[in-house]
C-alpha cells in the first residue's frame, strides 16, 4: 500500500531521528549490532517499536546496568520532539534486545 504524504512526511523525519539514535547507539554500546523499527502509521507514534540489537548476553547485562536503554529512550524523544512528534511513552518505544545469532 503506497503511503499518503503525511506518511512520508512522518517517515522521513523518523529515518532522520533513528540514523541518529543508531549513531549514538554505536558510540555508547559495547556489542551493538544493528537498530531496527517497526510502525503503524495509522496508530503512530504508538505505534512506533525500535530495537537496538547487542550481539551477546554480557554486553546487555552491561548495558542495562548502565541504564543505556534509558538514555537511548530520551535520546530517541527528544529528537523526535525536536521533529514535532511526541512520543508519550518513550520507554515502550525503544528496547535494548539480544542479536539473532
Amino acid at each position: 500500500m503506497k503511503m499518503s504524504k503525511i506518511q512520508q512526511r512522518l517517515n522521513d523525519k523518523l529515518l532522520l531521528v533513528l540514523a541518529d539514535v543508531e549513531q549514538e547507539a554505536r558510540d555508547t554500546l559495547s556489542g551493538f549490532t544493528e537498530l531496527s523499527h517497526t510502525v503503524v502509521f495509522d496508530c503512530f507514534p504508538g505505534s512506533l517499536l525500535v530495537n537496538c540489537a547487542i550481539d551477546n548476553q554480557d554486553n546487555l547485562s552491561q548495558a542495562h546496568s548502565e541504564k543505556a536503554e534509558k538514555k537511548l529512550q530520551k535520546v530517541l524523544h527528544k529528537k523526535l520532539f525536536r521533529k514535532g512528534i511526541l512520543l508519550k511513552q518513550p520507554e515502550q518505544n525503544l528496547k535494548l534486545v539480544l542479536a539473532a545469532q
